[in-house]
């Protein structure tokens, strides 16, 4: 788009994004609520745990049905039962902490980590249906710098509200929240959106395999896309590792830098496309940044760490945007919510995996030999995709509906 002025103008992509800004900044309400809420009532470090990854996990158990309903039915049809499963969740948080049952927050754990499996996908799936393709990047851009922008004040609002207010202001404000996007969903008007009955169409999860088989410059960014989620999955025991014996401000400013560099590499993200057109290839490029900045991080010098945190935030800025606006032109349109789906289930599982890998790591091996390890993986991972591209150029050459070349 030329310009911001077009997307105010365009509605529905305004009702989308915002429904990702309200949703994102209800989760980090709900993450800080839930804490203050566990610390009250479960004194057990392991339990809290527990019941804080338990809706992150049936979120992604149930990531094959919500990847074939999505394919299936009305998106608008989707966007609304997800809009009833976040009130209903919110509902129940309330009544947890009025009743001081812990089983009731369990019940909001579940229904947001759910509604989060439909969600996301979902607004992947719109997102190419609202704008035109040469805008697509520009557009995936703004949705992750809304994300970003979520996790950096959602907290941050959430912390304050909560040293002036009781606990359930939080969940008074994203219910209220939720069920004013609810009806504003209403005006949503999504072109050439499926209105098929799921019964009477047969859908399969597995459609999605020999797709991802048969494209092996997907199965490529699939591959690349676990370097930045293997860091951001402990982003924050990395930041509290630098922040050891460093002024309180130090982790704020972490946070910083690296959020508004994300911002700052999705406002260049489309000229850079244009002027070199190699979609891989970038991908590679934002990858080596990241193992680059891995390894300046374990030199742990003050303005290095701040540095590298910054680089990290370029190229992830510049990765994800990109990253979606490839699949979602190389994948066929039929298949984007069971292939996000996919992508969903895919990030929260490695997540998961990882977390508790490099807490286990920082004990046995500490933070510098770590950093050292990421960004050695991180570039031989990258130099055996080059080489891969070397020997068989052919494999990753596909159509492209951009006139942009694949690698």
């Amino acid at each position: 788009m030329k310009s911001f002025k077009a997307i105010i103008h365009n509605k529905n992509l305004c009702i989308v994004l915002g429904s990702q800004l309200v949703f994102q900044l209800g989760i980090w309400f709900g993450t800080i609520g839930n804490l203050q809420f566990l610390q009250i009532h479960i004194k057990s470090h392991v339990l809290q745990a527990f019941f804080l990854v338990i809706g992150g996990v049936l979120g992604v158990i149930i990531g094959p049905y919500a990847g074939r309903y999505i394919d299936s039915t009305s998106k608008l049809k989707v966007l609304q039962l997800v809009g009833l499963m976040r009130i209903a969740s919110v509902l129940s948080m309330l009544v947890a902490i009025y009743t001081g049952s812990i089983y009731w927050m369990v019940i909001y754990s579940i229904g947001i980590g759910c509604s989060a499996s439909f969600f996301n996908p979902t607004i992947q799936t719109i997102l190419p249906a609202l704008v035109k393709e040469d805008d697509l990047i520009t557009i995936n851009a703004i949705n992750i710098n809304i994300i970003t922008l979520s996790r950096i004040f959602g907290a941050v609002l959430a912390g304050l509200l909560l040293t002036v207010a009781p606990l359930y202001t939080l969940f008074i404000i994203a219910l209220i929240a939720y069920v004013t996007l609810y009806f504003i969903n209403f005006l949503l008007v999504i072109p050439n959106d499926v209105r098929l009955n799921p019964k009477k169409l047969k859908t399969n999860f597995k459609d999605i395999f020999p797709v991802i088989i048969k494209n092996h410059s997907i199965k490529v960014v699939l591959t690349l896309s676990i370097i930045p989620l293997i860091f951001i999955s402990g982003f924050n025991l990395f930041v509290i590792e630098i922040g050891k014996g460093q002024p309180g401000s130090i982790m704020g400013i972490l946070y910083f830098m690296e959020g508004a560099s994300i911002l700052i590499a999705g406002l260049f993200i489309k000229k850079i496309i244009k002027r070199y057109q190699k979609q891989v290839r970038i991908l590679l490029f934002a990858c080596c940044l990241m193992g680059i900045a891995q390894i300046l991080l374990s030199l742990t010098n003050f303005y290095l760490t701040i540095f590298s945190f910054s680089v990290f935030g370029l190229a992830y800025g510049m990765f994800n945007p990109l990253l979606y606006t490839y699949a979602q032109q190389k994948v066929p349109a039929s298949i984007h919510g069971r292939f996000f789906s996919f992508k969903t289930m895919l990030d929260r599982t490695i997540m998961q995996l990882c977390l508790v890998l490099i807490g286990f790591l920082l004990d046995q091996i500490g933070y510098r030999s770590l950093m050292v390890l990421l960004g050695i993986c991180t570039l031989t991972l990258v130099s055996s995709i080059i080489i891969d591209f070397k020997v068989n150029p052919k494999s990753y050459t596909t159509e492209n509906k951009n006139n942009y070349s694949d690698v």
